[in-house]
């Protein structure tokens, strides 16, 4: 299966901002890896053949695999001229071979090498996702609840895209259900049905990790109050400009700044956990 991305990514209007060479090297390195039951040297013609259909370069099967490697990668730095269709094209052949029975990284194998080397973008599900000026997506442990998940996955899949506002409903149920789950996994009470401005309320007030005490506390109760006022607002914003209901929409812009700050939020949590070596959720 393709790899989906925006229109805008898949055929750009003018240059990309290329892959560096070392990021490069990453992959073609990881692309040595693979394994197959029809030989390394037709793993390799694989990859040569997608990297050739995003620099438009004639294809031909190598004599050998000494040639047939030396050819990948000079393909390969042909291809990362345009980084989205590169990925998508390291993406498509792992997909092929895959289904030949190779023996092939996985999509957290591509994301990490995009993330080591600072490339703005990620591959989620099966969607190609440009991060550029987004806060990045809070990563939970396997405790979280699938619900909360899914959400984040979802709204790190909309932001930045036309469907942003779509992204505040979702990055809304992830903080509502995270913020639930970790009143009740520390034993911290909540009314039936409680909101988000409820969930954080209990949590500052009964939680010692988010009762500021240290340096500068009384400025950083501040800040945090200025939290609970913007999850009021997320709320408010989550019911009347996002697609959760028939709503005039906010603009990219705002949208993306609002999930940013949502992202925000999840990120002081966990790092306060981490800070007071209490088990993260």
């Amino acid at each position: 299966m393709p790899l989906q991305m925006a229109s805008e990514l898949r055929f750009p209007m003018g240059a990309t901002t290329p892959l560096s060479d070392n990021t490069v090297n990453d992959f073609t390195s990881l692309i040595r890896k693979v394994s197959g039951p029809m030989g390394h040297q037709q793993v390799i013609e694989v990859f040569k053949q997608h990297f050739c259909k995003v620099s438009n370069d004639y294809y031909s099967r190598s004599s050998s695999l000494e040639w047939a490697e030396s050819d990948m990668v000079t393909q390969a730095y042909n291809a990362a001229k345009d980084t989205p269709n590169f990925i998508a094209a390291v993406y498509e052949a792992l997909e092929e071979l895959r289904h030949k029975n190779a023996t092939v990284p996985t999509v957290q194998h591509i994301n990490q090498i995009l993330k080591n080397n600072h490339v703005q973008y990620e591959i989620v599900g099966d969607q190609l996702i440009q991060n550029v000026g987004s806060v990045a997506t809070p990563e939970l442990s396997e405790s979280v609840s699938t619900t909360v998940m899914r959400a984040l996955g979802d709204a790190k899949a909309l932001i930045g895209t036309v469907d942003s506002s779509s992204a505040i409903d979702r990055a809304h149920t992830a903080l509502h259900g995270y913020l639930v789950q970790l009143c009740a996994d520390n034993d911290i009470d909540l009314p039936n049905k409680p909101t988000v401005s409820t969930a954080f309320k209990q949590l500052r007030n009964y939680h010692p990790v988010l009762i500021a005490s240290g340096n500068r506390s009384e400025e950083i109760t501040r800040v945090l109050q200025s939290f609970a006022n913007s999850i009021d607002a997320f709320s408010t914003l989550r019911n009347n400009a996002s697609l959760s209901h028939v709503n005039e929409l906010l603009d990219v812009p705002e949208a993306t700044a609002t999930v940013n700050a949502m992202y925000t939020i999840f990120k002081y949590i966990q790092d306060s956990m981490h800070r007071k070596n209490i088990k993260l959720i």
